[in-house]
């Protein structure tokens, strides 16, 4: 490992360019496999290179994964949660190298997690939410009941994880040991889709009542990042001009669901301006 090291600190270490280094070890017990199938992962933070590149090492009996990320993905991927080991890494790997205490000062905005983020990240996992929750409604009406279970299991992740946000926290692999610890009775529905003695109707039933609740309590602060967007443009905003804003496009795919959902529960208005025609009238958005 220590000859690794050093290859990768000849390039690295003394580069203007590399902001730091880390190496996590697996663990005897590492069931979340947070080192993949590797004995260890090395992460390189630097600028200048391509935003994500792996590379993979055998040295003696160990092998090893070399991940180099651009410091301009790590606060990107932080909050779309594209690689949820990352906080894992950054959290608990062994620092090698750091500058100017780069990878301190990552580590203490991790577990500060600030508001405006933790807001930013939970519009993603509730937009995503109020999608697989929608998709899998209507696949139950329509008697597709299996493929409505892999939906509202999916929305019962992004529950998870909008609730672990909600308490200040960036969700991990493990994220339903940490719903556990931060509302039980998120864990109790997935238990209760998962393992129910039910039958498979009557617990996507049950679930679809509970998870409509759950949204309506969660609706507030989980669209709060879209709703003081909109709240701050100061006028009525047409999809097209919302779907191009630059603060919404982590979660733009699932745009159009998420205000259709706001104007449903009564958080957005719908004005309609009109057009060069008189009976054709755009539809503009604007907060209550």
């Amino acid at each position: 490992m220590d000859r690794l090291l050093s290859y990768i600190n000849e390039g690295k270490e003394y580069g203007e360019n590399t902001h730091g280094i880390l190496m996590v070890s697996k663990d005897v017990d590492d069931v979340t496999k947070k080192c993949n199938e590797f004995d260890s992962v090395i992460l390189i933070i630097s600028k200048g290179v391509a935003p994500f590149t792996v590379r993979h090492f055998n040295v003696s009996n160990e092998t090893v994964e070399v991940h180099e990320i651009n410091q301009d993905e790590i606060k990107k991927t932080l909050i779309t949660g594209n690689n949820r080991r990352l906080v894992d890494w950054l959290l608990n790997g062994r620092v090698i190298f750091e500058k100017n205490e780069y990878i301190t000062r990552l580590q203490r905005s991790i577990a500060e997690f600030p508001i405006e983020d933790r807001k930013y990240k939970m519009t993603i996992e509730f937009s995503k939410l109020i999608r697989r929750y929608v998709d899998g409604n209507k696949l139950f009406v329509q008697g597709h009941f299996l493929d409505a279970f892999n939906s509202i299991l999916h929305s019962l992740h992004h529950l998870a994880r909008l609730s672990v946000i909600e308490h200040g926290y960036y969700p991990e692999v493990t994220v339903w040991d940490q719903v556990k610890q931060t509302e039980p009775e998120i864990y109790k529905l997935y238990h209760e889709l998962v393992v129910g003695e039910e039958s498979l109707e009557k617990r996507l039933e049950l679930l679809l009542i509970a998870n409509n609740f759950a949204l309506t309590s969660k609706t507030k602060i989980g669209a709060s990042h879209l709703l003081e967007l909109m709240k701050d443009a100061g006028e009525a905003l047409s999809i097209e001009k919302l779907s191009k804003h630059n603060e919404v496009s982590e979660y733009a795919t699932d745009l159009v669901v998420l205000v259709d959902y706001l104007v449903q529960k009564g958080f957005v208005d719908i004005v309609k301006k009109q057009v060069d025609n008189e009976s054709v009238f755009e539809r503009l958005y604007i907060v209550k």
